[in-house]
């Protein structure tokens, strides 16, 4: 077929994946071609993306380009088509996560405000998928290319290397102020905490843990135990800070890790 050009404009926070401004790219396609691949072959996964006009009408991923086109593409922060919110392509608020294997601190710190992560540290690409179509989760990542992956709906490629500023990231992106219930999550397995009589559990701890403490929680999962000791202190004031970061209102402190 006859060469054809497309021209691009990505808005916002995309600019971000061009390393360049303004954000305007052009495209010389010699076939038919998915908007996805268009959008993925500047280096913008498609996870990202929230809003995309051609001619100034909106599309979804799957609408093929056959002839000369202009595209605007908008992330999901995106404020300003307030006229298109019926045609927006991503789910704005989520609560169930998969991360790769390079974010051990960011999972950590999720976990610890009551996140739902799930984390395999050897998992590989086609696990991280397969977890995050079948339990329908979001994918946490800095690979670019396995966010691009057809399989994958929901995620976000996390723009800073810091796993404090990343959590901040993940919870303004998804809009998780209202799910934050620190110190209820396993920070080993993700399973949610159960309350656990001293009696229960006394053969499992330490001889001064014993005499000083006498409230605790046990993951039901993987039976780790739980208690407010010297860590407490360290681990709240992390928590407060990411929230406060993140302008999220701090809830009263939990009497038991």
């Amino acid at each position: 077929m006859t060469a054809f050009n497309v021209r691009l404009t990505f808005h916002g926070n995309l600019a971000f994946f061009l390393k360049r401004k303004p954000a305007q790219l052009e495209r010389c396609l010699t076939e038919r071609t998915s908007v996805k691949d268009v959008i993925e072959a500047c280096g913008v996964p498609h996870p990202e993306v929230d809003l995309i006009l051609v001619n100034a009408r909106p599309v979804d991923f799957s609408r093929v380009l056959e002839s000369e086109s202009s595209l605007e593409v908008f992330p999901i922060e995106s404020e300003p088509v307030t006229s298109f919110t019926e045609h927006r392509l991503q789910t704005h608020k989520i609560a169930k996560f998969v991360a790769d294997g390079h974010l051990g601190k960011l999972v950590r710190n999720l976990r610890l405000l009551g996140i739902d992560v799930n984390y395999d540290r050897d998992a590989d690409d086609r696990m991280l998928v397969k977890v995050s179509s079948e339990e329908e989760r979001a994918l946490l990542t800095r690979d670019r290319r396995l966010l691009m992956h057809a399989g994958v709906r929901h995620g976000r490629y996390l723009r800073s290397q810091n796993p404090l500023e990343q959590t901040v990231e993940v919870l303004h992106r998804f809009n998780l102020a209202s799910e934050v219930t620190p110190f209820t999550r396993c920070l080993l397995c993700n399973a949610l905490l159960e309350p656990a009589e001293k009696k229960n559990i006394i053969s499992q701890l330490e001889p001064l843990t014993k005499i000083y403490y006498d409230q605790f929680r046990r993951c039901p999962q993987c039976g780790q135990i739980y208690w407010s000791g010297s860590h407490f202190d360290k681990l709240q004031r992390r928590i407060e800070t990411i929230l406060s970061r993140a302008a999220v209102p701090i809830r009263q402190r939990s009497p038991v890790l």
